[in-house]
């Protein structure tokens, strides 16, 4: 169907949500369905917090996305990556010393200078046992120093749809000016979660991590209470990553599939690890016990829509076949617009022809269901537009062959009436 004119015109008005009736313990949260980006869900989600150790979803999310065909390439852990210092020296000297520098006490899967391992094990020790150590390998390794990458990751940061976020390091540690929002965390999980990689990884319990030539093997097992079984199993979860700080607090970003329903839970600041299991759970089951709803923005039948044609005896009043409806969960109700396009019709028409559509876009400018618009009943072209058309096509003799004809019957039609009067 060739489009003549889109017409901006409003025939329902924007839907808009009702959030969740929810309460969260954490003092920003956010409740995001992952495909589309509907927020269902929001406590003070643009608010700056610390992450911890959350912030590896980013750090793995674009270790997969440049290095992604890769991941079997054996890597070789520098001292930079491994070295340390205290928490007390980093704040006597304001946090000055170079932000990836690893904590005595912080999270790590024991990387030794010189041990060579495998980058899908490094991302694995990263996301499960939460190495900070692996995630300053795995930094060095793509961005060749661990400043360049962070940059690099804001950079990526941003494109993706992050509004507020800086980070310092690839792994959370905390530092001043290491921050991010509920909002920004969901878009990041948003994005790591189209790779297939990155859900398998995050929705692994156990991994058996391979002996290197410093280390004998060893299981690695996952942070993530609602991925194992005990009293803060979530059957429906499929990730993400936890994390935890004295000053961060503890942070959640979690996930959830139901059907063909992905929804991501952020939590931050939470003063108990156990919050962010009780927020993550009762936001999911809130989300998730609603029941579908129809909304009817158009009925079937004859509509309000007409078109004036050249050529056509009269204006073409319009139908459609169906209803133009949506379907949604109500904490999903999305804010669209219809709009209306006619085709490119020419005189005669039938009943029934298509003479345009009516669609449904969303405000970012994806297209929904749509219905055909139908001509209500048949139309006659007009004796000069069926004249005109009769020798707009066929061959130059039978053109001509008309012309003549034409002519002669008007010649005849101007000598009867000259011989009457």
């Amino acid at each position: 169907m060739r489009k003549l004119l889109l017409l901006l015109m409003v025939i329902a008005g924007s839907l808009q949500a009702e959030q969740l009736n929810c309460t969260v313990n954490a003092e920003a949260a956010i409740l995001m369905n992952a495909d589309t980006g509907v927020i269902l869900f929001e406590k003070n989600a643009h608010d700056l917090h610390f992450p911890a150790s959350i912030t590896k979803i980013a750090t793995a999310s674009y270790a997969l996305k440049n290095n992604g065909d890769k991941l079997d390439e054996v890597i070789t852990v520098e001292q930079e990556a491994v070295a340390s210092i205290s928490e007390e020296k980093k704040r006597k000297n304001n946090y000055e010393a170079s932000s990836y520098l690893l904590v005595p006490g912080g999270t790590h899967i024991g990387l030794k200078k010189g041990e060579e391992m495998s980058l899908i094990d490094l991302l694995y020790g990263m996301m499960l046992a939460s190495g900070n150590d692996a995630a300053n390998v795995i930094a060095q390794h793509i961005g060749g120093t661990i400043p360049a990458f962070v940059d690099n990751l804001n950079v990526y940061l941003k494109e993706i749809g992050c509004k507020n976020t800086t980070f310092l390091n690839p792994h959370g540690l905390h530092h001043p000016k290491h921050q991010t929002t509920a909002f920004d965390m969901a878009m990041m999980a948003k994005e790591a979660l189209k790779d297939p990689v990155f859900r398998k990884i995050v929705a692994t319990v156990r991994y058996p991590r391979p002996k290197t030539n410093k280390q004998e093997s060893t299981t690695l097992v996952q942070t993530n209470r609602l991925l194992k079984k005990g009293k803060y199993f979530y059957a429906k979860a499929i990730g993400v990553k936890t994390g935890q700080t004295s000053l961060a607090g503890s942070t959640l970003v979690a996930a959830a599939k139901n059907g063909d329903r992905t929804l991501i839970a952020v939590m931050l600041k939470c003063k108990e690890r156990e919050d962010t299991l009780k927020d993550a759970t009762a936001l999911f089951d809130a989300a998730f016990n609603q029941t579908k709803v129809k909304k009817v923005l158009l009925r079937k039948g004859p509509q309000t829509f007409a078109i004036d044609v050249p050529g056509a005896k009269n204006g073409i009043a319009t139908m459609i076949p169906e209803d133009l409806s949506i379907e949604y969960y109500p904490a999903e109700e999305p804010k669209v617009k219809s709009f209306l396009t006619w085709a490119a019709v020419t005189p005669p028409v039938k009943q029934g022809q298509p003479v345009g559509e009516v669609y449904l876009q969303t405000e970012d400018g994806t297209k929904l269901n749509s219905i055909p618009l139908l001509a209500q009943d048949n139309v006659d072209s007009t004796w000069l537009w069926s004249f005109k058309e009769t020798f707009k096509g066929g061959s130059s003799f039978l053109k001509w062959l008309g012309v003549i004809i034409a002519l002669a019957f008007l010649g005849g039609l101007f000598l009867l009436l000259r011989r009457q009067s």
